[in-house]
């Protein structure tokens, strides 16, 4: 609503420009030089001057007539605009929760795939140092047979598919 002079205002609540609340009611006193309003401050319940003196210094100040079911009906569709925020907002941090569940997951299950492939790799590299010193070893044997010109019957690998040069054909 808009300010209006007390006398102006309705009988009811008013608040006037510092934030005092008060009440005008229907009635009004006879004073010397006329009738002045009945006007209580509802803080204290002392007679409303507004800090000004006189009758008409009075009815002049300015006071905003108040509908406190107005007021409520206000106060209740900020409360519903709050309410759908909170919700809005408790939505997206249960979404920014799932989001958080989701990486832990995907950061288990890369944690995961890297040991498996860490020990794959450990693996290797221990089969390889195995062939490796398989390598080496056979590597010293052909050294030693062909510096010693040794043959190990071991080490022949009869051949296949010739025929025998001991073998004449007649059975005995």
């Amino acid at each position: 609503m808009s300010f209006v002079t007390l006398n102006q205002c309705p009988p009811g609540v008013f608040r006037t420009e510092v934030g005092t609340y008060g009440f005008k009611s229907e009635y009004a006193t006879k004073v010397s030089d006329g009738y002045k309003c009945d006007a209580y401050c509802l803080e204290s319940g002392e007679y409303f001057q507004g800090g000004v003196e006189g009758t008409e210094a009075r009815g002049e100040l300015l006071v905003e007539p108040v509908n406190f079911l107005d007021e409520l009906d206000k106060l209740r569709m900020q409360h519903k605009h709050l309410a759908a925020d909170l919700d809005e907002t408790k939505a997206a941090h249960d979404r920014t929760r799932d989001r958080l569940r989701e990486a832990e997951a995907a950061k288990r299950d890369s944690d995961n795939q890297r040991r498996f492939f860490e020990s794959r790799a450990t693996e290797a590299e221990r089969r390889l140092e195995q062939a490796q010193g398989v390598a080496m070893e056979l590597r010293g044997r052909l050294l030693e047979i062909r510096d010693n010109r040794m043959v190990r019957r071991g080490d022949l690998v009869p051949p296949q598919g010739l025929p025998d040069p001991y073998d004449d054909g007649i059975p005995f």
